[in-house]
């Protein structure tokens, strides 16, 4: 399968890093990831289910054109060019680096279209489209992220975790500061509405550090585990580390 690839990255002195090119990848999406959006906790998975999730997961793979645009950046007593991020998880997770890799993806106006079109003409459709086309920015996201992590340590460095707008304290709010960083909209044609949201919906923005000294990473998601489909914890709406810690 071909895909309408575009990257555009903004990098001033940076070495080696600075060198490299890095483009919008897709790999083989996570079935489990799929199915954590739909809120599978466990139940039986019927083979015309799976038939219909492997389809749609198609169709959204063959209308995305990925598009990823990112900006190495140094960081200036907690400033990234003069812009600073609200909260305490942003600071404290930068707070060891000495650059910042701030990044944007989408899968492009094909995939809005297609889940526009399935909301009127097929529901089912539409809420599974709407999951594989979640873990497939996702997935984008996940290549771009190990990518410039193996660059990054090549060079002796270390990459903190990425961190996007709405997640921990860090409040969607915040969102109009990355596409101004970015240039989101010239640079791959996502825009922003007066409320924040992005377009086409299937877009991320994200900041990563790069510190000297390793850094500490968050545990895996419940997707990766080989006991996602039936695990106990998650049928009764728990992870694991949740009833590790209260003896359950």
């Amino acid at each position: 399968m071909c895909y309408n690839l575009l990257i555009s990255c903004v990098i001033e002195d940076h070495g080696k890093l600075g060198e490299t090119m890095f483009e919008p990848r897709f790999t083989t999406l996570n079935m489990n990831e799929i199915l954590k959006y739909l809120g599978f906790r466990g139940q039986e998975l019927t083979e015309e289910i799976a038939a219909q999730i492997r389809r749609c997961s198609d169709e959204v793979l063959a209308a995305a054109t990925p598009r990823l645009t990112y900006r190495l950046a140094p960081l200036d007593n907690g400033a990234v060019l003069g812009v600073t991020f609200a909260g305490n998880d942003i600071p404290r997770m930068l707070e060891p680096c000495e650059e910042v890799v701030l990044f944007g993806a989408t899968l492009g106006p094909g995939v809005e279209r297609l889940m526009m079109r399935c909301e009127v003409v097929n529901a089912a459709d539409s809420v599974i489209m709407d999951a594989c086309a979640s873990t497939a920015i996702e997935n984008i996201c996940n290549n771009f992220e190990s990518d410039m992590r193996r660059a990054v340590e090549a060079e002796g460095r270390y990459l903190t975790d990425r961190f996007s707008p709405g997640y921990g304290d860090l409040p969607i709010a915040e969102q109009p500061k990355f596409f101004a960083l970015l240039d989101m909209t010239r640079r791959i044609g996502v825009s922003l509405t007066p409320t924040t949201i992005m377009v086409p919906r299937k877009s991320v923005t994200a900041i990563m550090g790069i510190a000297r000294t390793p850094q500490p990473h968050r545990p895996p998601d419940c997707e990766h585990c080989l006991m996602f489909r039936t695990c106990p914890f998650r049928k009764a709406g728990r992870r694991c580390r949740e009833g590790a810690k209260t003896g359950k």
